[in-house]
């Protein structure tokens, strides 16, 4: 009798150990599941996202608008870089330059058409704005994603400024049309950026 019972109390000891390791094993599996989930890459805190690594395919949201970025040019000035995304979201088709000299500069640009501007004077006046001549110049580019430009190549640039407001000039190789752009500074504060990876 006295053996009955020691045997019955270690199956009621072992039960209970097996249970214990059994929901031990259940809760840990489950936490692993949780911790290894995929990351969605829009729950990450965009504005924390460094402008001068979007790439082909990131998201940029600006004024409630959200922009794919198409294609990427990279330009290189014996040194000094800088790159223009080409931003589309279907309706409007715009260029976000981003600059680091110093300080970083971003810049959301449009195509304009205005035959009547031609690159050169000191001084140029579009839509009532007078721009004062910054910089021109020549820079070796390298394209990826939608461009509309070869994949390299020289291009040719002629850049204009009114406080916060810009007009730039620029030509792909040595002939043909300059394309004309106006632009206008904004805050970093004010973009999304969300990342096509994590």
């Amino acid at each position: 009798m006295e053996l009955m019972r020691t045997l019955l109390l270690l199956l009621v000891v072992a039960a209970a150990v097996g249970a214990y390791v059994w929901w031990t094993r259940q809760q840990a599996a489950a936490k692993a599941k949780a911790t290894t989930a995929p990351v969605d890459p829009l729950r990450k805190d965009s504005r924390g996202i460094d402008p001068r690594k979007i790439k082909v395919g990131d998201v940029v949201a600006h004024e409630g608008r959200d922009f794919l970025v198409r294609g990427t040019l990279a330009f290189d000035q014996d040194g000094f870089v800088w790159q223009e995304h080409h931003l589309d979201d279907t309706i409007t088709r715009r260029w976000l330059s981003v600059e680091d000299d110093e300080e970083l500069e971003l810049c959301l640009w449009e195509s304009v058409n205005a035959p009547e501007l031609q690159p050169g004077a000191n001084e140029l006046v579009h839509d009532g704005v007078t721009y004062r001549k910054d910089e021109q110049g020549r820079a070796m580019f390298t394209a990826t994603g939608s461009t509309g430009t070869a994949p390299a190549g020289t291009a040719e640039f002629v850049d204009y400024e009114a406080g916060a407001k810009r007009l730039s000039f620029e030509r792909f190789g040595t002939e043909g049309d300059w394309e004309i752009g106006v632009g206008e500074v904004v805050n970093e504060r004010t973009l999304d950026i969300y990342p096509t990876s994590t």
